[in-house]
């Protein structure tokens, strides 16, 4: 069996029938990709590219009539597929700068005796099950609010949100619903997550949902007796919203449970999956776009001129920053039309490393006095990076670490809106949690901290909570405090 169609001749296939095109294109593009992705290399984030590879991925059509490539790229178009797409990738050296004698500390799973790995949940642990249901989530119920579009009209002409009632799941609701699309829902959650250590049974969803203890569900209790079609349709989405929720919770719970007393602190190599391994940045764009190719060759010119700088041209920003572990570090606009690998940065997380170059070179003089040496590292996305799942497998943007005295100040750092969050959600909350970590690592010599960065302005939270109450726990405003807060994160953690 072939993987894929190089090329195609087409006579009177595709004159006037979008659909007959996607067939075509499904023959000609079965790609295997970078982790099986089935992405071509361009949009698959692979770390490298093999050379000629774009070759090997463009898929070449030829028509007989000499209007029928304009009448198929107009198809192309209508449906939404890419049209004669060639990629440029312009290669930037990137550098491992950070001196590995400094012996910073990283938490780490330990690594077990008889093969020298690292403790992995997926590979090392007992297979979790849909179905069981620890005390950790009746106490830190599944809350689903179905009330936020429902409202009770009343007399004298107001309009005011219904006083919210609790149901839950019974027998003659779950008598109703499907299970096989319940059982397919989370198995395509599952996999979207890479949860293939999770065990999923028709028999463990129905288990689940017959128990409504880990579950606060928010509805009218009218909604749970469905009259019509729709009704019923609505409830089986908020039973697979519930169970979402259910194995987000379950699967995490599962995988700090084995995980937290396997950490350690471990010093910093240069083989840790934090440091790239790779020894240049691909930024590819689109081949006919030459103002940004342009713009892309100018910043890396400028790079290889400049020791620190920070630099912008169009859609893309450059920052080379002393203090982190490796050089260059990269931001595209949203909505540019350029990728960066292995990695670029958000607007908010750019934003900061700015502000710490900033703050470092104004305060050089200090540092060297005082005897403080500061470094920073981009913390991976998951799989690689340093993860905490006591806040619900969160992964901070930054690692930080101030060495002073003979004692490393380890600090996580997520600059991040906050609308989407609350007082008491795991990130904010984290800050108090990780000083438990600290005292079960035991090591006097490494004071652990975490701060979240809101992106999001104070006044527009409505939290309830002044100002200072928030950075006493350890959330600061890098967009309406821009010009203190790096200082008030330094203050913090070094009075820890």
């Amino acid at each position: 069996d072939c993987w894929r169609v190089s090329t195609m001749g087409l006579m009177h296939v595709g004159k006037s029938e979008g659909a007959q095109i996607i067939q075509l294109f499904g023959r000609g593009v079965r790609l295997k990709g970078y982790n099986w992705s089935l992405k071509r290399s361009g949009h698959s984030h692979a770390p490298s590219c093999p050379p000629f590879i774009e070759e090997l991925e463009t898929l070449n059509i030829f028509g007989i009539e000499a209007d029928f490539m304009d009448k198929f790229r107009q198809f192309l178009k209508d449906e939404g597929l890419p049209g004669n797409e060639r990629r440029k990738i312009i290669t930037v050296p990137l550098n491992v700068t950070y001196d590995f004698g400094k012996r910073l500390k990283m938490l780490r799973p330990k690594r077990k005796a008889d093969d020298g790995k690292e403790y992995d949940f997926k590979r090392d642990a007992a297979v979790p099950s849909v179905g069981d249901i620890p005390d950790y989530l009746t106490k830190n119920t599944v809350v689903v609010d179905k009330y936020l579009h429902i409202q009770a009209m009343q007399s004298r002409g107001h309009t005011v949100t219904a006083q919210k009632k609790t149901v839950s799941f019974r027998a003659q609701q779950l008598s109703l619903l499907d299970y096989d699309r319940l059982y397919l829902e989370l198995e395509h959650y599952k996999r979207d997550r890479a949860w293939h250590n999770l065990n999923i049974s028709k028999e463990g969803i129905q288990k689940a949902l017959s128990d409504p203890t880990w579950y606060t569900l928010y509805l009218p209790p009218s909604r749970m007796t469905p009259t019509t079609y729709s009704d019923f349709l609505f409830l089986e989405e908020v039973a697979i919203e519930l169970l979402k929720g259910y194995v987000d919770k379950y699967y995490n719970y599962r995988k700090r449970e084995y995980i937290e007393p396997r950490l350690e602190l471990r010093e910093l190599t240069p083989t840790d999956e934090n440091i790239p391994q790779e020894d240049i940045y691909q930024l590819i764009v689109d081949g006919d776009d030459s103002h940004v190719i342009q713009a892309i060759e100018q910043i890396k010119q400028e790079l290889a001129k400049n020791r620190d700088c920070l630099l912008s041209n169009g859609d893309l920003k450059a920052c080379k920053f002393g203090n982190h572990l490796f050089q260059p570090l990269f931001h595209v606009r949203k909505g540019g039309k350029i990728s960066v690998l292995p990695v670029s940065l958000n607007e908010s997380e750019f934003q900061f490393v700015s502000d710490l170059k900033e703050w470092c070179d104004g305060n050089q003089g200090n540092l060297k006095q005082e005897g403080k040496e500061i470094f920073l590292l981009r913390n991976l996305s998951r799989g690689k990076g340093v993860g905490f799942f006591e806040a619900g497998n969160f992964h901070p943007d930054f690692i930080l670490w101030v060495l002073m005295g003979g004692k490393q100040y380890v600090s996580f750092i997520e600059p991040h809106g906050l609308l989407h969050e609350g007082p008491g959600s795991d990130k904010v909350k984290f800050h108090i949690r990780i000083k438990a970590i600290e005292q079960r690592l035991n090591d006097p010599d490494v004071i652990l901290n975490s701060f979240v960065l809101s992106w999001t302005k104070f006044p527009q939270l409505k939290w309830d909570k002044t100002k200072d109450e928030l950075e006493k726990a350890h959330v600061l405003f890098m967009t309406d405090d821009r010009d203190h807060y790096v200082n008030k994160l330094f203050n913090a953690f070094l009075s820890n």
